[in-house]
């Protein structure tokens, strides 16, 4: 009897969970201590960098895909090419896979794939790395961030995708804010940036960056570094107030002189249950510096500046309205440069931010050859309305 047991037992211990824990549950995160243990430990010093290792590293995939069918009402007559004629299409506008996650409780990662297709009549797909940089978080105050990442400029420039309520962005912030580097770089640079807050202070948010101002992908071209900050408070609840700069050397020494370019943004906010309401203001100046032939010249100047006010309420059956009107000047030296665009939308919110959202621009631009928009190959008084209808399914 006394072997039987003494047999049983081994068997059990022999193919127990517990026999396999390194090699059967290798792929599995540790358990969670118990409570008691848990609250047994020291607890860690506010202000102090945690610097202890992951346990189980995995990291986390996300990303979007987003697709759109389009109607331009443009004239699109004077293109000179069929494709650029095209006044509606089917279009896969973004598609994003992003790898993100901590390699110690302070120190974390995000890798990001932009492979979206092509834009209206280029017939090119773009392949491009969307983000790629590191991040410390050496206190609430101060998390410092070197790679490649979206600067501090405005409060739509730094808003993704899936976050926008809009189809489309403000055409002040997607021609200023998207273009600073002179060449642009989809609100994007590489450099070093620290950003924190702090709540005590009125809701405190800061970022500070320091990038080369030169583009996306790219080296710079320029010994001057671009320097960028955005400041927003919280005085009551539910309202965001907020500032932002830019200033740097968009090119380097051509011919004796260089470009150069400062920007501001003014933004304010107010959110309530399913009720937003946002404005924005930028300005911008680029010296030396031709808007209608798009490159460096020396004497000339481009200043930019525009405005949005925004409105949407969303209800609880995850039905969304908004209305948007703006009002963007491609440039105060050159007459008849405005571009002023109302947009009427709907959508609907079939689980977090997956949706199917149909916007309506109203679209009415001056004269002047240089004026642009948007998903259309028209230009000046060319320019009409636009119809998008936009499907995104976000994981």
């Amino acid at each position: 009897m006394k072997c039987r047991v003494l047999g049983a037992l081994a068997f059990m211990a022999l193919f127990s969970p517990w026999s396999y824990r390194g090699a059967a549950l290798a792929d599995e995160p540790p358990k969670a201590e118990p409570a008691q243990a848990q609250q047994a430990q020291p607890a860690q010093p506010e202000g102090t960098p945690l610097l202890k290792a992951v346990e189980y590293f995995k990291p986390n995939l996300s990303g979007y895909i987003e697709a759109w069918y389009r109607y331009d009402s443009s004239d699109l007559s004077s293109q000179t090419t069929a494709a650029k004629k095209a006044d509606n299409e089917f279009r896969l506008r973004r598609a994003r896979l992003t790898a993100s996650g901590n390699v110690t409780e302070a120190l974390s990662y995000r890798l990001t794939a932009n492979l979206d297709g092509p834009s209206p009549a280029s017939g090119a797909v773009t392949v491009r790395l969307w983000d790629a940089y590191m991040a410390y978080r050496f206190h609430p105050l101060a998390t410092v961030t070197l790679g490649q990442f979206k600067y501090d400029f405005t409060r739509e420039g730094l808003e993704a995708t899936p976050e926008r309520v809009p189809v489309l962005r403000a055409e002040s912030i997607n021609d200023i804010a998207g273009k600073l580097g002179t060449v642009g770089g989809s609100f994007r640079d590489t450099g070093i940036k620290v950003n924190g807050s702090y709540e005590g202070l009125l809701g405190l948010t800061y970022g500070l960056d320091l990038i080369n101002g030169s583009g996306i992908n790219a080296g710079d071209n320029n010994n001057r570094k671009d320097i960028v900050g955005r400041v927003t408070v919280a005085p009551l609840e539910g309202l965001t107030l907020g500032g932002s700069g830019y200033t740097g050397e968009g090119q380097g020494q051509t011919g004796g002189f260089h470009v150069n370019e400062v920007a501001w943004g003014l933004e304010a906010e107010y959110k309530r249950e399913g009720l937003k309401i946002r404005g924005e203001y930028v300005w911008a100046k680029w010296e030396n510096w031709d808007v209608a032939a798009s490159a460096a010249s020396v004497g000339k100047s481009q200043k930019p500046t525009g405005w949005y006010l925004q409105a949407s309420y969303r209800l609880p059956q995850n039905v969304e309205f908004m209305g948007r009107y703006e009002d963007y000047k491609k440039d105060a030296n050159t007459p008849q440069s405005h571009l002023k665009t109302t947009t009427l939308g709907a959508g609907y919110y079939i689980t977090g931010k997956t949706r199917i959202v149909a916007n309506y621009l109203i679209r009415s631009a001056d004269s002047s050859s240089i004026v642009t928009a948007q998903e259309t190959d028209a230009t000046g008084s060319n320019i009409k309305n636009l119809f998008i209808l936009q499907a995104l399914l976000a994981f």
